[in-house]
Formats: structure tokens, C-alpha cells, sequence
């Protein structure tokens, strides 16, 4: 029995094609697929860069400090600190009023002032005033009136330098502790009584 020859196809056909990458998708009634959104593609991160370990730099030994000389302390003017005071010692101040001061009391009197009040009044100031030395002072020549009517107080005094003035003027010790310091204190009395009596006439 002969064979069939297969026939020879020559050109080619449109709508015939042997490509199946382009087709149409034929309509079912199955729902439509809902696409679920692509995840972004995980980026590796870099590792992280390992800190380099500080390397502590080689210990340097310092040459040691040759000992030198402290040096002075700067002189200063500043005020020795006062000395603490030594023992005191209750001294008897007294002081007559000379005559020509007793006329201008008399002068004050007949305004209303007693004088016992006006040489209250300056024996206080001198008292106040009074900072014996160490240097004696003998008794001033001047006409005095009677001691009844003068002023006398007392004052603590420095020991120390009471014995030494009565050791340069009374090493015999046949005088008082005042008769040390009478002749500063009377001379001191004297300017502050004509102090006072000046004032009081200025007023009345």
C-alpha cells in the first residue's frame, strides 16, 4: 500500500504561530487573584565596623626634678599683731585744780553750775584720755588750789610699766603707785578742764 506524502506547507500563516509566549487568557468564572504586595528585598546590613582597640601609648619615664632650695617667703609691711596686754593694776589718779581755773569756776557757778560738776566733768574726759608712757613726767610747777576740791579716780594701769618707771624713780619704793603716773595725769586733767570750761561758756 503506498504511502501518503505529507504536504509540504510553504509560507507562513498569521494566525498560525508556533510562539506560545504571547497568548490571550480565556474567561473563567473563577474570582480574580489578588496579588499580594512583593516584600521589599531585605538589605544586609554592613556589619559594623569593629573600633579598633586604642593602643595606650608606651609609658615615658620623666626625668626626676633635682631638689631645689625653698625659697623665702616675701617680706611684707603688714602690722606686727598686737601683743596680748599684761597684768593690770587698780592705780589712784588724782589732780588739784590750779588757781586761775578756780576764778573761772567761780564764773561758772554764778551761771548755775556747781564746780564740782564741771571738774566731774573734765576728770571723766581725761580719765577716758589717759595712756601713760613709759617715760616719767615730774609734777608741773603751777599754783594749785586745796586737793579737797580737785579730782580723783581711779584707772587700771599696765604693772609691768609702773614698776618700771619706780625702779628708775623710787628704787627705795618710798612712793605711791600714782605718784608714778601724777605728773601725765594732772598735766592731761588740766587741758581737758579748760576744755570744758570753754565750752560751757560758749553755751550759757
Amino acid at each position: 500500500m503506498a504511502r501518503k506524502k505529507k504536504p509540504k506547507i510553504l509560507g507562513t500563516d498569521p494566525s498560525y504561530t508556533s510562539d506560545f509566549t504571547e497568548y490571550t487568557r480565556l474567561p473563567t468564572n473563577k474570582p480574580p487573584e489578588v496579588q499580594e504586595p512583593k516584600a521589599a528585598p531585605e538589605t544586609q546590613s554592613e556589619p559594623a565596623q569593629q573600633t579598633e582597640k586604642a593602643v595606650p601609648a608606651p609609658r615615658t619615664r620623666k626625668p626626676k626634678a633635682k631638689p631645689t632650695k625653698s625659697a623665702e617667703p616675701e617680706k611684707t609691711d603688714a602690722p606686727e599683731p598686737a601683743k596680748h596686754p599684761g597684768p593690770k593694776r587698780e592705780i589712784t589718779l588724782t589732780a588739784a585744780v590750779k588757781v586761775e581755773q578756780h576764778e573761772k569756776l567761780e564764773d561758772l557757778e554764778g551761771k548755775g553750775l556747781a564746780q564740782k560738776d564741771v571738774i566731774a566733768l573734765a576728770g571723766r574726759r581725761a580719765i577716758e584720755r589717759f595712756d601713760p608712757k613709759p617715760e616719767f613726767v615730774d609734777k608741773a610747777e603751777a599754783e594749785r588750789g586745796p586737793m579737797r576740791e580737785g579730782y580723783r579716780s581711779s584707772k587700771r594701769i599696765d604693772a609691768a610699766m609702773i614698776d618700771r618707771l619706780r625702779n628708775q624713780q623710787d628704787p627705795l619704793r618710798l612712793s605711791s603707785d600714782a605718784a608714778m603716773v601724777r605728773g601725765q595725769f594732772e598735766i592731761l586733767f588740766w587741758s581737758c578742764l579748760d576744755e570744758v570750761i570753754e565750752e560751757l561758756n560758749s553755751k550759757y
